[in-house]
């Protein structure tokens, strides 16, 4: 499979390239000029719906909480607790009745991108890895989310362990997120290794670390991925776009032939000669994905389903879009 991808690569680089300016991006491999150029991408990505939070921080994006602000929001009856100093006195002397006024306050969202690179990431047939194509997704929407004035940090986790990077106004966040994927991906565990950390250790983490009212990027390829209350929990107190990345051979079998097949070590053959094995292959691939939606689908959380194949720009656009917004 590697040399299908080295024989694709030149193409999708220059899609890439062409957008950011940078030198042509490896199929294999991701470095730090490259994620650093995606910058650039931020007026394609980012997101110009106002966002509900429920962070406690103050800074940029809008709240649904009503306080002492920027933004006027409505006059209302004064309930006891108010604060006396927001008494509308206009409308109490031609209503007769106390009213107050709300704001709407600005605070700054703690924004987590979360990076699977466990071994099956480390797997393509077009254009790249689906570890390179998320790295490159995952600094898009890092790129995006600073711009919008979130603190911006990460769980960057592999086969046999995790970093976490604390959020952190600007570019600071970005960038120590960039440089840990770029660490942690070119050092990528053996294939077949033991000892690989589940899914499941990783959600536990998150839900350590992200705040209550955080959003969540979670780029993954949900191998071996079981749903339990790490999930449910995660899900409901904070605000996650679920993006699950996919190889087109993993979704479907190539048409009838026998196929040399590579992990960079091993060597086998890929028979898909029977129509009946390509039907349950595909309609397996599509149950699961089916399934994975309902997991991640509701309550301020949004499902994303992206083949390497598709716009990584795009895949970032509709990540910061499934964030949890106002009007």
């Amino acid at each position: 499979m590697v040399n299908h991808v080295v024989e694709h690569a030149n193409k999708a680089a220059a899609g890439v390239t062409g957008s950011v300016g940078a030198a042509a991006p490896r199929p294999t491999s991701v470095s730090i000029a490259e994620l650093v150029s995606l910058r650039q991408t931020v007026a394609k990505v980012a997101s110009r719906r106002g966002r509900r939070v429920k962070a406690p921080a103050a800074g940029g994006s809008s709240s649904a909480a009503l306080g002492r602000g920027l933004d006027f929001a409505e006059v209302r009856e004064y309930h006891g607790g108010d604060d006396v100093r927001m008494i509308d006195w206009k409308v109490t002397a031609r209503t007769g009745r106390t009213h107050t006024k709300l704001f709407n306050e600005e605070r700054e969202r703690p924004f987590f991108i979360a990076l699977d690179l466990r071994p099956s990431m480390y797997f393509g047939t077009r254009v790249a890895f689906k570890s390179v194509v998320a790295a490159r997704v995952c600094a898009m929407v890092a790129w995006a989310a600073a711009s919008q004035k979130d603190r911006v940090g990460g769980l960057v986790f592999d086969g046999t362990s995790m970093m976490e990077i604390k959020p952190m106004a600007g570019t600071k966040g970005v960038t120590r997120l960039l440089h840990q994927i770029v660490k942690l991906h070119n050092n990528k565990p053996p294939p077949g290794g033991g000892g690989v950390l589940p899914l499941s250790d990783a959600l536990l983490r998150l839900n350590r670390c992200a705040h209550t009212g955080s959003s969540i990027c979670l780029l993954s390829d949900f191998n071996h991925f079981d749903s339990g209350p790490h999930t449910a929990n995660l899900l409901q107190h904070n605000h996650t776009a679920a993006v699950h990345l996919y190889d087109p051979l993993e979704a479907e079998l190539p048409p009838p032939a026998t196929y040399a097949i590579t992990d960079g070590e091993h060597n086998g053959e890929l028979n898909s000669a029977s129509s009946r094995s390509r039907q349950q292959y595909k309609d397996d691939f599509e149950f699961r994905t089916a399934q994975l939606q309902r997991v991640f689908t509701g309550a301020g959380n949004g499902f994303i389903s992206a083949s390497v194949a598709d716009n990584p720009m795009h895949i970032a656009a509709t990540v910061m879009n499934a964030l949890p917004g106002g009007a």
